[in-house]
């Protein structure tokens, strides 16, 4: 479909696109980097507003990134997951057809890849693809509408989630490629419309370069604290990411009803993000006296790096939904495996990364007694063995999931 050797002027239309100074989900930053690296020409366009920015204040106009040029498309501000934020995704798929009209007339585009954090753009990606000639991809990190239906509990004759079902068979049927980051679901694309040669499995991944540059702290609380803690012998359990309904972090609290520190053994569990259920999180942590549980505000990615390399083991735990039977793709495992620390997960998916690593311990979600003695069963590990299987996942990391080897998938025949 595409000759990977052309140079191409590519757009990548992302709704909760990340990258330096605008928000921790990096995955737009990476390919556009890589793709800059190949001899393409990129440009990331994203609402100048989403939940998952570092600043509330939001974005406007274009700017220059480390590089990379992003392009912020006018979007109204919203709190929370409710009626605000669904006016704000209906507001760039409206707004967003004008705005890559105009950029497109500067310079057309040879590639459109609109990846669907939600899929109400696609319609206008699809529009100003065939009128400036372009080939378009569709990528896929969740599937709407089950994901609203599975998750979120919409019936299925909802009105949205019906406009969302119509959506969704246009772009598996109208896009030249589908890219999926979960690696079980082109049965259900195919169910939906999908022709199955256009299926194409590129999960999240980590950048190599990115890990081994040494950059400053910008905020020095929690790193601080963290040497503090490791000086003073404490082993360190952490957490960074989302605090919502969706991370099921509660989950991980009713753990801690079960879980006992051996003698002599000093443990801190460390929450850093954000989200509607932090301040819940923190209050019952506080009511149920768990001290050993501390909570940090969301800090930027290089913080994150710098932190991941002072912890001894990185956790997440998730639901166990009928969703996860297509596979998951998660970055703050990623992140945790690029680090060179074990994991520890409570999740049911079509894949399980951690097995196939061998660097660390999953267990099914729903068995918080299991949960809980597998932070045990960690804590008393010999050290030499938590760096071997924090090595492990490393390893598998840069055979299978470093950036550059992505973005060339994404481009290849």
């Amino acid at each position: 479909m595409v000759v990977l050797g052309s140079t191409m002027n590519i757009w990548y239309i992302n709704p909760y696109a990340g990258g330096p100074g605008v928000g921790r989900y990096w995955r737009s930053f990476y390919l556009a980097n890589a793709w800059q690296a190949q001899g393409h020409d990129v440009e990331i366009i994203t609402p100048g507003y989403h939940h998952l920015m570092d600043d509330d204040s939001g974005k406007a106009g274009g700017q220059v990134l480390e590089g990379v040029s992003y392009n912020f498309v006018p979007a109204p501000k919203y709190k929370g997951n409710g009626l605000g934020r669904f006016l704000s995704m209906l507001c760039f798929g409206f707004f967003l057809f004008f705005f890559l009209l105009r950029l497109g007339l500067k310079k057309r585009p040879d590639l459109v890849l609109y990846s669907s954090a939600h899929p109400f753009g696609y319609p206008a990606a699809y529009l100003c693809a065939k009128l400036f000639r372009s080939k378009i991809l569709f990528e896929v990190r969740d599937i709407w509408p089950l994901s609203l239906v599975e998750i979120a509990g919409f019936n299925k004759f909802h009105p949205v989630v019906l406009v969302l079902s119509l959506i969704e068979r246009f772009a598996y049927y109208s896009a030249d490629a589908v890219i999926s980051l979960l690696p079980g679901a082109k049965q259900h694309m195919v169910s939906r419309g999908m022709k199955p040669g256009k299926f194409r499995y590129v999960p999240n991944g980590f950048s190599l370069n990115d890990i081994n540059a040494s950059v400053e702290s910008q905020g020095a609380s929690l790193l601080d604290d963290l040497m503090g803690f490791k000086s003073q012998g404490d082993f360190l359990f952490f957490y960074a990411g989302a605090l919502g309904e969706p991370n099921a972090m509660h989950l991980f609290l009713d753990a801690l009803h079960f879980f006992e520190i051996p003698e002599g053994v000093s443990v801190k569990f460390i929450i850093v993000g954000k989200g509607e259920q932090s301040a819940e999180l923190n209050a019952r942590c506080r009511k149920l006296g768990y001290d050993f549980v501390l909570f940090y505000p969301q800090v930027d990615k290089a913080e994150i790096q710098q932190a991941l390399r002072v912890v001894d083991v990185g956790f997440f735990v998730m639901h166990d939904l009928p969703i996860y039977r297509f596979g998951v793709s998660l970055n703050k495992l990623y992140d945790y495996m690029a680090a060179g620390i074990p994991v520890i997960a409570s999740y049911n998916a079509f894949n399980d990364p951690i097995k196939e690593a061998g660097c660390g311990m999953s267990v099914v979600p729903g068995q918080p007694e299991q949960l809980a003695h597998t932070f045990q069963e960690m804590l008393l590990l010999d050290g030499t063995v938590l760096r071997e299987m924090g090595a492990k996942g490393r390893l598998f990391l840069e055979a299978n999931f470093e950036y550059t080897s992505l973005a060339r998938r994404i481009l290849e025949n």
